[in-house]
């Protein structure tokens, strides 16, 4: 509390770089900067603006970004409404970004490509989407791929369990281990839907989605499926990608290697078991010598 009451006594600064407004509290003033050049050029999010595969640009608006440099000041920008895992969040409504910064190092640029595609998402269509599609439009356009990674070891997809997309929505708001494997599972069903769009990736359901009442009734105009038609598709496609094939052939890489490197050892350790043991007969074949005892 003594930290939060000192950071809000020293008062931040704010720093405009093009359309970005960074705000950051004493010591972290150049991150800020660097981290508002990032956002003003911030580009690429699947499905908005045109170019090649649909990719452009955040609409031209306003953006005010705040780093929080502990824990305590993050949660009071917050309000506390967000479990303890997270580090970031983003307010469309206001044009706002909140980065919890007290490990600068860990990968902010990753974090803020993040946020800045919910705000491009939800300013391109101009309304909420379900929580699933959400943040993984979000994991895909920061092309978060290690989390993708994790799911080929995920006991629980390899034995067959099935996710619904509810679920998913469940577990972006749980624990930090369950948050990730949601996260993951949002990415793929967002990657199946940019597959169907072919060259167009997700430009026709964005563009279908500001116009549709519903997002069960973009994906209608989009792809003419329902939603449940797609959760069947989605959760064949992600046994076929992750399921108990995957799962051994990622353990099995994973012993594998292991293998190798026990192997390594051992090879090492009888290497050097032989010169211990080529030492110890010249010492004592010399030993024997000055003994007279060999001759």
């Amino acid at each position: 509390m003594l930290s939060l009451l000192y950071l809000l006594a020293q008062g931040p600064s704010a720093t405009e770089v093009g359309r970005v407004t960074a705000v950051a509290w004493p010591g972290q003033e150049r991150l800020a900067t660097a981290l508002a050049e990032v956002a003003d050029h911030a580009t690429g999010f699947p499905g908005i603006g045109v170019g090649a595969g649909g990719a452009g640009a955040l609409p031209d608006r306003p953006i005010r970004l705040i780093l929080a440099p502990t824990r305590e000041l993050y949660d009071s920008l917050t309000r506390g409404r967000l479990p303890l895992w997270s580090e970031g969040a983003a307010f469309p409504d206001a044009g706002t970004i909140v980065l919890l910064t007290d490990r600068p190092n860990d990968r902010p640029t990753t974090a803020l490509r993040h946020e800045l595609a919910h705000l491009a998402l939800r300013w391109h269509v101009g309304r909420r989407a379900p929580l699933w599609f959400e943040e993984g439009y979000a994991a895909v356009a920061a092309q978060e791929w290690d989390r993708l990674d994790a799911l080929r070891l995920n006991w629980q997809l390899a034995r067959g369990v099935r996710m619904t997309l509810d679920d998913v929505d469940r577990s972006l708001r749980g624990a930090r281990e369950d948050a990730q494997t949601g996260y993951a599972l949002a990415a793929t069903a967002v990657l199946l839907l940019q597959r169907w769009g072919g060259d167009r990736g997700l430009e026709p359901l964005l563009s279908n989605l500001a116009q549709a009442g519903s997002f069960d009734a973009a994906l209608r105009d989009t792809y003419h499926i329902t939603a449940g038609d797609f959760e069947d598709r989605w959760q064949r496609d992600v046994a076929s990608r992750y399921g108990w094939l995957t799962w051994a052939g990622a353990m099995g890489f994973f012993w594998l290697a292991i293998g190798a490197i026990l192997a390594a050892l051992v090879g090492l350790r009888r290497r050097r078991d032989r010169a211990k043991r080529a030492a110890l007969d010249a010492e004592e074949t010399e030993m024997l010598d000055d003994l007279g005892i060999n001759e």
